[in-house]
């Protein structure tokens, strides 16, 4: 064989390599796109419910009203934008990863309580000195 056999040899090889690896995303395409596509449903779904969960408990109310007023704002959400495959437990789910995440943030934030020391000894306590000169501009 001449090199020019083995140059169309390897050509064909890799035309048909090409051909296989084409097939098979194809096969697979819409399994990607539906992962693709659920990915991003869930993704709206999270933001969705972090949104509703603040807004809720800006409102008030109790537990109950609050967990109802947020779903209610995601079902909302989730129609607006299109998407109808989301479950209640997922919505549920939802709220209840957002609360977390709220709550966890919220202890993050609050300051502690300073300590106030009571009784200071009068050693302890820290006397201004003399007052300081009023000194002018050009230092006279």
């Amino acid at each position: 064989m001449t090199i020019k056999d083995w140059i169309y040899l390897g050509i064909t090889v890799a035309s048909y390599l090409l051909a296989i690896i084409a097939g098979v995303y194809a096969k697979d395409k819409a399994k990607i796109n539906r992962a693709t596509r659920a990915g991003q449903a869930l993704d709206v779904l999270g933001k969705l419910a972090t949104n509703a969960v603040h807004e809720a408990e800006y409102i008030g109310g109790s537990g109950q009203e609050k967990r109802d007023f947020a779903s209610e704002i995601i079902t909302q959400g989730l129609s607006w934008f299109g998407i109808k495959s989301v479950t209640l437990n997922q919505i549920n789910g939802a709220i209840e990863h957002a609360v977390n995440a709220m709550h966890l943030a919220n202890q993050d934030v609050e300051p502690a309580e300073p300590e106030i020391a009571e009784n200071v000894p009068e050693k302890d306590i820290v006397q201004p000195e003399a007052p300081a000169k009023d000194v002018t501009a050009d230092g006279k």
